[in-house]
């Protein structure tokens, strides 16, 4: 039952460690690189396609070679918006930044204010940034004329992760307060017949008021790209400006419009792209409109949520590791950590929620490394000690007897080594059955432990019903008291033993012999000698040790 006991104490503190392990890389977000590799890779294999309702009207390169440098006269986006005029657009977004007038051409600042609310259904961004180098931040929104002539107007924040690539997007934003919808949401939300078709994603922000100098964000989602070749309808600001695309491909769709020129703007990583392919800020919208149309937002879960399914996912193989007998206890860490990256997939590509896997994963896969360490350590227990009373073997006690000499004449300290004989036990074996001497002979080692259990002693059985105990850096004295103490604990054990005549309980005989190498030099003939003191004790009645006497060099 005390064994029983203490196997019950370590399996509950391992479930501890294991649940702490977990809690702790969850909390800490140590392994969130791995995390993101393995969700960059789910990603970037999951096939997400571009709706063909979305289009983006690009300010690309040979746009710029036709009409000029950056930025253009605001006329010539009103001439734009007069070519899509009738066109039967759902809705545009314009992702290009009118927050101050044009000096140069007032009337053209008129003509593209009478063109937005023309048109009615147009989107222009809202921009956040400091006000001075690491001053406070500000929103920088568009001219009064042009906010008011606009059905609405919509954030352009994009939020890049510490390893710079752009996984999450927040769908409301704002100074203060989360007031803004993200560029793409707000031109989504023009056809509420298609927008309200469910509640909003993203995971709440549980503070959504602060400081009216804070950027306050909430609704947090994971945009799921649009894999390499799947990518939008596209056409040239050029071309549409020229009348040169066809009606069709503009009707009933959703317009973004916006630079995608190279070096002008910023550009972005995201899972599906490598450092040589990176996004414009309007590819970025059309990824997230893209989202928002197919309905395939992915959301992280709460950290409660992430906690509790980490706990599950590796406790609940460890719980069965630990109080089933299975052959092959490592088939079973290896198919957890396979479900573990299965839920993953699943959750992420039919339930739309991101877990991270990762504190589980290395969770199970340290229990998994101590489990095998364990199993080394065990195995190398077993292969060194004796069976029926768990001291060391024979082969261990020859290994460790020679080792200690050699540490004895280097370190000139005395080596004492005790042979103990169970007295007259072929006798007890004959009458009271094997068994109950076996029983005998477990107490009796147990006995003889609890008396050698400094770090270097060495308990052995020596063969038969013979047992040893090698004691390093003990005297001669010592060595003695320790044999007496061992004598008279085996006595007050009270094993009953009829057909002795030395007690009527179990008795042993102990021969101590001691080396010190300042007095006998290299010549040690210790086992020899502890032989020999045996003898002398069972000589002189038994249930007693003698001592040999320390030998001197010529």
């Amino acid at each position: 039952m005390r064994a029983d006991g203490r196997g019950l104490r370590w399996k509950l503190l391992a479930g501890l460690a294991a649940a702490a392990c977990t809690a702790l890389l969850t909390v800490s977000g140590l392994t969130w690189r791995f995390d993101t590799w393995l969700y960059d890779f789910l990603i970037a294999h999951s096939g997400q396609q571009a709706d063909p309702s979305i289009v983006l009207v690009e300010v690309d390169d040979d746009s710029l070679s036709s009409l000029g440098r950056w930025p253009w006269p605001r006329r010539i986006h009103a001439d734009l918006l007069d070519k899509l005029h009738g066109a039967g657009a759902r809705g545009i977004a314009l992702d290009i930044a009118f927050a101050e007038p044009d000096r140069s051409d007032p009337a053209g600042d008129a003509k593209l204010a009478a063109a937005i609310k023309r048109e009615g259904g147009i989107v222009l961004p809202v921009m956040v940034e400091p006000s001075q180098p690491d001053g406070t931040l500000i929103e920088v929104l568009p001219m009064p004329e042009f906010s008011a002539a606009a059905a609405d107007l919509g954030h352009v924040e994009v939020d890049v992760d510490p390893d710079g690539v752009a996984r999450h997007t927040y769908l409301r934003a704002g100074l203060g307060e989360a007031r803004w919808p993200a560029l793409a949401l707000a031109l989504f939300e023009l056809r509420p017949s298609e927008s309200h078709r469910g509640a909003l994603p993203g995971l709440l922000n549980p503070q959504t008021t602060a400081s009216p100098y804070l950027w306050v964000r909430d609704r947090d989602v994971m945009i799921p790209y649009v894999s390499d070749g799947k990518g939008f309808q596209r056409v040239s600001y050029l071309d549409l400006l020229r009348g040169q695309v066809p009606a069709e491909l503009l009707r009933d769709r959703w317009l973004l419009v916006g630079v995608t020129a190279h070096g002008i703007g910023d550009t972005l990583l995201t899972p599906v792209a490598s450092t040589d392919t990176r996004i414009s800020g309007l590819e970025y919208q059309a990824n997230l409109l893209n989202m928002l149309v197919r309905g395939n937002a992915i959301t992280p879960l709460t950290a409660s949520w992430q906690l509790a399914f980490g706990l599950a996912l590796t406790l609940l193989p460890l719980l069965v590791l630990a109080w089933t007998d299975l052959r092959r206890p490592w088939l079973l860490a290896l198919g957890a950590c396979t479900a573990v990256v299965l839920f993953c997939a699943l959750l992420l590509h039919v339930g739309r929620y991101w877990f991270a896997p990762m504190p589980a994963l290395a969770t199970l896969l340290l229990a998994l490394a101590a489990w095998g360490v364990y199993r080394l350590q065990l195995s190398q227990r077993l292969a060194h000690s004796d069976a029926l009373t768990r001291l060391s073997n024979r082969r261990l006690f020859d290994v460790m007897l020679t080792r200690e000499l050699g540490a004895a004449r280097r370190g000139n300290r005395p080596l004492s080594l005790l042979l103990i004989d169970l007295d007259h036990f072929k006798h007890y074996n004959d009458t009271q059955g094997h068994q109950a001497g076996d029983d005998a002979l477990r107490r009796i080692a147990h006995a003889i432990a609890e008396r050698a259990r400094r770090p270097r002693d060495v308990p052995a059985r020596y063969g038969g019903d013979e047992l040893a105990a090698i004691l390093p850096e003990t005297t001669a004295h010592a060595a003695q008291a320790i044999a007496d103490h061992i004598v008279r604990d085996v006595r007050a054990l009270a094993i009953a033993h009829p057909g002795s005549d030395v007690a009527p309980v179990m008795t042993v005989s102990i021969g101590v012999a001691t080396y010190f190498p300042i007095l006998e030099g290299h010549e040690a003939d210790l086992l020899e000698r502890a032989d020999a003191a045996l003898y002398q004790a069972k000589q002189k009645g038994r249930d007693r040790s003698f001592c040999a006497e320390t030998t001197t060099s010529a």
